[in-house]
């Protein structure tokens, strides 16, 4: 540790370098000009016209096949780069980079979970769900258990989700607020509006093929960052040299510890139930899954996605590793020159890529992409779930596809506005990756406890299945809202490793 004498040097250190070197906040909004506009602009307006074009030129989105799974019609590749979109936020872009630079790289032992998790949804859970052909998972937990236990545990995820929803859209908005100055409260409704409207008029077509183009632009700002921050460093060598030097490099930390934040066990127990919940059982990964053709090609798909989550997960990781080469010796924000950890990334964005015209803008549009991306996904697989599990139920009859669709659509929009208002809530609370992980471990354990309680038990009952299901949601909500309550008042903190010297 170091006191507050050493921390000061830093400070003149930056106040005497050039705008060039360490430029301020204020130069640094200049430099998103309208070339970064028109950038921007181009994402959004291009994801606009992808819903106009399936919601009223390309298909029918009027029936629920076609709004819910595109008619069971779709490409390997489409689907692929959706499901990887869609579980890679800005989340995953912003929160990653800021937990690897905080607390180094414990968090990769998570690629161990991608692979472990994989196995078992080729082998116990995608058999189950693509033979059934269901338009929601939890009608299975009907089926094998009770009415009472699919509708607990509908609501559950819906409820889950709307409150993570909130979380990926603040991430981008704390981005661009860091790079233009512009209000969160400002850019939020904008972005979520375009989202609104594309998933509501196109569906899962829509939905899927913007995903796929806002993934070129997640994915390509990704590798030139990488490519930058290297050159700027100089090369990947020394990038692991200072990390190391500062006892970043850290993945097989076996304390066994439960309070500690982050171990080799925390990471992939933790995470393996977190993916299974994210992957196996999830209805709009088990959405995508049925939407492909054939059996076959939902194994690819399982696999492609896999490979695809591992890749972005090492960026990532490795965008961290960078930050921290950069400012290993002068932490901005320990200066608060970056009021909050997730503004990190947008931070060294501007700092050493603002001389390359677009760049930054490129940053902000892949930044946003993800999060649009799986906002999109999540508003379409809520409004499916919501339909399916509580609309119907309440009807005798089914109603015409007209009329479901018209349902669905007007439930993401009410969903949308809703998700729009939560994120005042979201800002008050912690971190970003630790809050997010925090939100969806509330329902994630229970949920894959029920429905692989469901597949490996055959003696399992609907009185077992409730049971767990009731204990374990109550369990992990009061101690993950007990926490964050804690978070948000100050009285709990996580020391990092930042080493100011």
């Amino acid at each position: 540790m170091y006191g507050v004498k050493e921390q000061i040097i830093p400070v003149f250190q930056m106040e005497n370098q050039t705008s060039a070197e360490n430029p301020s906040i204020s130069s640094m909004l200049m430099m998103f000009n309208w070339i970064e506009y028109l950038v921007f602009s181009l994402m959004l307006g291009l994801s606009a016209l992808i819903g106009v074009y399936y919601g009223c030129y390309k298909g029918n989105q009027n029936t629920v096949s076609e709004y819910m799974q595109g008619g069971k019609k779709m490409g390997i590749f489409p689907i692929t780069m959706s499901l990887i979109a869609s579980h890679v936020s800005g989340i995953t872009l912003l929160g990653v980079p800021a937990e690897i630079y905080r607390y180094g790289t414990q968090y990769y032992a998570i690629v161990f979970c991608i692979i472990s998790v994989t196995a078992f949804i080729l082998l116990f859970y995608l058999p189950v769900f693509f033979k059934l052909q269901l338009n929601s998972p939890y009608e299975y937990l009907e089926r094998r258990f009770s009415y009472n236990v699919r509708v607990l545990a509908s609501f559950a995820f819906s409820i889950s989700l709307i409150l993570y929803i909130p979380v990926v859209i603040y991430v981008p908005a704390l981005a661009f607020n860091q790079v233009t100055g512009m209000s969160v409260h400002t850019i939020t409704p904008i972005v979520c509006l375009v989202c609104i409207f594309y998933t509501t008029l196109g569906g899962l077509k829509a939905v899927v093929w913007s995903d796929a183009l806002q993934s070129v632009f997640t994915f390509g700002s990704v590798l030139i960052i990488i490519a930058i921050g290297c050159s700027v460093v100089g090369g990947p060598s020394e990038v692991f040299r200072i990390n190391n030097e500062g006892h970043r490099l850290e993945v097989f930390n076996m304390d066994t510890n439960p309070f500690a934040r982050n171990t080799f066990w925390t990471i992939t127990i933790g995470m393996s139930l977190q993916w299974i919940a994210h992957l196996a059982i999830h209805p709009g990964a088990i959405q995508r899954f049925i939407a492909v053709p054939t059996y076959r090609d939902a194994q690819k798909v399982t696999l492609w996605v896999a490979v695809g989550l591992a890749l972005v997960k090492s960026a990532s990781v490795f965008t961290g590793l960078l930050v921290y080469s950069k400012y290993h010796d002068c932490d901005p924000i320990a200066i608060q020159v970056v009021n909050k950890p997730g503004q990190i990334l947008p931070y060294y964005v501007m700092d050493i890529a603002g001389r390359y015209p677009g760049i930054t803008g490129v940053f902000i549009s892949g930044v946003v992409s993800a999060a649009l991306s799986t906002m999109s996904a999540s508003l379409n697989t809520v409004a499916g779930t919501i339909y399916e599990d509580f609309v119907l139920l309440c009807f005798k009859n089914r109603h015409s596809d007209a009329v479901a669709s018209f349902i669905m659509k007007c439930i993401v929009l009410i969903l949308g506005a809703i998700c729009v208002a939560l994120v005042l809530v979201v800002e008050k609370l912690g971190g970003i990756l630790q809050m997010a992980i925090s939100l969806s471990g509330v329902t994630n354990g229970a949920l894959a406890f029920v429905f692989s309680f469901g597949m490996f038990y055959p003696w399992a009952n609907a009185k077992g299945a409730m049971a767990g299901l009731v204990a374990s949601l109550l369990g992990t909500a009061w101690i993950v809202s007990g926490a964050q309550a804690v978070i948000a008042d100050g009285r709990m903190k996580f020391p990092g490793k930042i080493n100011i010297r």
